[in-house]
């Protein structure tokens, strides 16, 4: 009973301060300003289409989403499409969107499901609130087993600096020619071999000696790739060259589809979407 006391005199003190907390004055609370304009809340939900398809390594496989009177915006988890297009200053996060029709390449590092999300691209669209008629359709495409090129090499200080028709020279650089047929698909990659030794550039010359695709940073980091369907076939002239005067090391690779295998193949969709909010 003795002990009971001291709790009670540490008892009374700790109420006071309980109360002092719970009732303290109004002005103790941020108030807005009278007369200041009261914020606006709204509710909604959100649906995209979810779809999961099995890939596997070795084969490339063609996205195809055509929408239905909107523009559709479409993600692929894990990885990412391929950048396509080519042109050094218009690389894009992955796939080409036409109008309503949205096409992209990937290639799988391991055979897994593939989560393909769909949603309207609010940039583009008025949406409002409505839902949006749409098709995936998957297409695997199979991959040559050898590569078409693949060789390691290094420009040096006495290799030609490649003079690019649009003004601001390249550095030096290599040229390999190949033979491509028309509208099959090379993937093209220009990898530095030293990290962080230069900046590499990757630049197509078509058979008529223009360039037909150029690119820079479109692989891993500062490496650079095309995904490339050439509508003319013929000798090419792919071009090994850095920005700056920095020469550097480098491995140059082309792997393209089976013979046949430009943009056919067994297509797997319309693909049914899943629950999104299972995702």
């Amino acid at each position: 009973m003795r002990l009971d006391r001291p709790l009670r005199r540490l008892a009374a003190p700790a109420a006071v301060l309980a109360a002092a907390i719970l009732f303290a004055p109004a002005a103790a609370v941020s108030q807005p300003p009278k007369g200041a304009e009261k914020a606006i809340t709204a509710k909604g939900q959100v649906k995209v289409g979810v779809h999961r398809v099995k890939m596997d390594p070795g084969k490339m496989y063609n996205v195809k989403v055509e929408a239905n009177g909107f523009t559709p915006s479409v993600t692929i988890r894990p990885g990412s499409f391929l950048r396509t297009g080519g042109n050094a200053g218009g690389n894009f996060s992955g796939g080409n969107v036409q109008g309503d029709t949205f096409e992209g390449h990937i290639l799988p590092t391991e055979a897994r499901d593939y989560r393909i999300t769909v949603a309207p691209d609010v940039n583009d669209d008025e949406v409002d609130g409505q839902l949006f008629d749409y098709s995936v359709t998957v297409t695997p495409i199979p991959m040559a087993k050898e590569p078409l090129l693949d060789v390691k090499a290094k420009t040096t200080a006495a290799d030609p600096k490649y003079q690019h028709p649009g003004g601001g020279n390249r550095g030096p650089h290599k040229a390999y020619t190949v033979n491509f047929k028309a509208g099959q698909i090379y993937i093209i990659s220009l990898d530095m071999t030293n990290q962080g030794e230069f900046d590499p550039y990757l630049i197509v010359e078509g058979p008529g000696g223009k360039i037909a695709a150029e690119n820079d940073d479109g692989g891993n980091g500062l490496n650079s790739l095309i995904v490339y369907q050439p509508k003319r076939g013929g000798e090419h002239r792919l071009i090994a060259t850095g920005l700056g005067d920095r020469p550097g090391g480098f491995r140059l690779k082309v792997v393209t589809t089976a013979a046949g295998a430009g943009g056919a193949g067994e297509k797997r969709g319309p693909v049914i979407p899943d629950d999104a909010s299972k995702d």
